[in-house]
């Protein structure tokens, strides 16, 4: 239940956040045929350029071709230099063939008209894992290798794999470029089988994996060791071995405290679908007796809502509030199937706070 909030005493919050945000990019927009696209061009490109295979989007959502470029990830990779070319696709459904037309589309826009590009690397998550997939046995020419994370090699998208999966037809299991996978331990299925699937071919795919739960839920760290083993695979030819690829984070407290009150600051939200990023961190949660499982109350402005404390999305009905602890370590805030920013019309470097509201 969302309620208006008085704050009983005055919010006043001492936070450093270290911004790393680049300094000067020059953004590209347009549309290819029906496919919108984003390219930002840091201020010294070097010519790797990162093409971008999104997700399966329902129709629900607006065509968008925005990532989420304020995480440490893309942040790292602009400032090194790295050009970030992101498609949307020519629609939020099952789009595989398309979406391969649509990347070779784009990387040709962006050689002729933006950058000349030395090396292009697609970074794909879920279903864009599929479409990297058919793009490298198909049509590889242009593309000098993929991280594909939380893969989906089946034949469509279904809320729970079938019993008896199987590779999709349209994949011999032949990439003619390297590709690196890697999932949460929990959604692994896909990528081993393509793995096995593929174990003959020129460029026999590897699978790193992560023991944390969720989907796709992998932090900037393990996501940029991931990037810069495909690199060197490409480089020097030599293929990583798969492996346990987690890497705990363990960011300090910068919370403010107060009786049973905790302020902090929102560090960004996510495009599309609104999870809301916070300062806070595990110890925040601890030193106010918040345990997993436990409810306590957000508060943003004079809006205020209880949510759960959960390992997951699943842990709560649909359109339900929740915080769990996100692979960068912090604590995130989310409405499962729900905009939580627009709900409240969060926006990054927002105030918050967090109360143990439990007996």
């Amino acid at each position: 239940m969302i309620s208006s909030y008085k704050l009983s005493f005055p919010l006043t919050v001492f936070i450093l956040l270290f911004a790393f945000q680049i300094d000067a990019s020059t953004r590209h927009t347009g549309m290819i045929e029906d496919s919108k696209f984003i390219v930002d061009v840091p201020e010294n490109a070097n010519g790797d350029v990162l093409f971008l295979a999104r997700g399966y989007r329902p129709e629900s959502l607006p065509l968008s071709a925005v990532y989420e470029e304020e995480t440490v990830f893309f942040q790292t990779l602009l400032q090194e230099g790295w050009t970030i070319a992101s498609p949307s696709f020519a629609g939020n459904r099952w789009i595989m063939a398309d979406g391969v037309k649509d990347l070779i589309a784009l990387r040709g826009h962006v050689n002729k008209n933006i950058i000349n590009i030395k090396r292009a690397f697609i970074y794909a998550e879920t279903m864009g894992g599929g479409i990297t997939a058919l793009l490298a046995e198909q049509s590889p020419q242009g593309f000098d290798g993929a991280i594909s994370l939380g893969a989906h090699h089946y034949e469509e998208p279904q809320w729970q794999v079938p019993d008896n999966p199987k590779i999709a037809s349209y994949l011999p299991g032949n990439p003619k470029f390297p590709i690196l996978l890697m999932s949460n331990d929990g959604e692994a299925s896909s990528s081993r089988m393509y793995v096995e699937h593929a174990k003959k071919a020129k460029y026999p795919p590897v699978l790193w994996t992560v023991s944390r739960p969720g989907h796709v839920n992998l932090n900037s760290a393990e996501r940029l060791s991931a990037l810069r083993a495909l690199v060197k695979w490409a480089e020097s030819g030599k293929r990583p071995q798969a492996k346990a690829a987690l890497q705990i984070m363990k960011p300090v407290s910068r919370a403010a405290f107060k009786a049973s009150y905790a302020a902090g600051q929102v560090t960004r939200t996510r495009p599309l679908y609104g999870n809301i990023y916070t300062n806070f961190v595990m110890a925040d949660l601890t030193k106010l007796g918040i345990q997993l499982g436990d409810k306590f109350t957000f508060i943003h402005k004079n809006n205020a809502v209880g949510i759960t404390f959960v390992k997951a999305y699943s842990d709560v009905p649909l359109g339900e509030w929740l915080a769990f602890i996100d692979p960068e370590s912090y604590v995130q805030v989310s409405r499962n199937y729900e905009n939580a920013a627009a709900t409240f019309h969060v926006k990054k470097g927002d105030a918050i706070m967090i109360e143990n509201t439990n007996d």
